[in-house]
């Protein structure tokens, strides 16, 4: 059987990670500038701060992306996977209450801290309402699992430095340079914009903008959380972000994003931190915040794995097995991933 997998951000990578597992060969066609996966904070946290919820299906995804890194990292003999404490800078009374109300139900206690009175009475940063302690949040460094990642895939299977030409290639035949292959999955990313069999998905290109900071005003051995996540990556430096920029075009650092992050950032200390990087990238987002899992209503053996959103590095290890199963097993995938909630394309 003859696979073709086109991408190589965290879907792509996670895909054949599953592929090879499974010890399926495959061919994997990436260009090499996966800037959202790259640039990516890698940050897990079970939490949604607005209305404090629990992210979607964080139950499944939490206990399968522990399991999944930990792996990789056995097998790449690195460590990129760590284990966040992550607080919560409360904006409104109204927030501290409704963590104490959530407190009081068993799906959030495996979550959420206990408030304390060292919580309340946080000093390090400013706060008027306090603050909360969130359990089970994890790291990925980005740069590191994507570099080993793709060399660990890249000594096992086939592996093309390109960009992929859809002008070039048949989803009847699944003809593409000369080589027919039985399956195609498109894990492309924001780059899916370029591809006419998924344009009615409507993925949506949305660049997020991220400072590496120094300074001495931000304790290190926590990552905070208020209009902006600050997390600490050893040294005195810090990871702070990210801007939410609709119908970008580029992957180009702004002044405004820049502006627009250290002014969040200075909600916690007034003291103006010195910017070490500043990068770009941009996420594929979708209507619903739901990624699109499946395969394509006419052209048959023709598969989509995008729409990650914000959440890649945590949602992606599970989805990828999902969609294997599903293309190999014939499992069903979750209903909210599916296809068919936007209308059939009229090709």
């Amino acid at each position: 059987m003859k696979i073709l997998l086109v991408g190589g951000g965290i879907a792509g990578l996670t895909t054949a990670i599953q592929l090879i597992e499974r010890k399926i060969s495959f061919t994997l066609i990436d260009q090499g500038n996966n800037n959202s996966s790259q640039v990516a904070a890698g940050m897990i946290n079970p939490i949604v701060f607005r209305r404090t919820t629990k992210s979607w299906r964080v139950d499944e995804f939490l206990p399968y992306l522990i399991s999944f890194y930990q792996k990789i990292e056995k097998e790449t003999n690195q460590s990129f996977f760590h284990p966040l404490n992550l607080r919560r800078i409360f904006s409104s009374k109204q927030e501290r209450e409704e963590w104490i109300k959530k407190l009081k139900t068993l799906d959030y206690q495996k979550y959420l801290e206990e408030l304390t009175p060292e919580d309340d009475g946080y000093n390090l940063v400013n706060t008027i309402f306090g603050t909360g302690r969130v359990k089970q949040c994890y790291w990925v460094n980005s740069e590191l699992f994507m570099q080993n990642c793709s060399a660990f895939i890249k000594a096992k299977n086939k592996v093309i430095q390109e960009k992929f030409d859809h002008n070039n290639y048949d989803p009847l035949l699944k003809y593409y340079r000369g080589e027919y292959y039985d399956k195609v999955i498109f894990c492309e990313g924001s780059n899916v914009t370029n591809n006419p069999l998924f344009t009615y998905l409507d993925i949506r290109p949305t660049k997020g903008q991220l400072l590496t900071i120094s300074t001495s005003d931000i304790p290190e051995k926590e990552s905070l959380n208020r209009k902006c996540f600050v997390l600490p990556i050893g040294k005195g430096e810090f990871k702070i972000g990210s801007t939410y920029e609709w119908n970008a075009t580029d992957v180009l650092p702004t002044a405004e994003g820049k502006n627009s992050i250290l002014e969040n950032f200075q909600i916690l200390t007034k003291n103006s931190p010195e910017v070490k990087e500043h990068l770009a990238g941009i996420r594929p987002t979708t209507f619903d915040r739901r990624p699109f899992l499946g395969e394509h209503q006419k052209f048959k053996d023709n598969f989509i794995f995008n729409g990650l959103g914000t959440k890649g590095y945590m949602i992606s290890p599970l989805l990828s097995k999902e969609l294997v199963d599903h293309i190999f097993d014939g499992k069903e995938l979750h209903a909210e991933v599916l296809l068919e909630r936007v209308t059939s394309p009229n090709i």
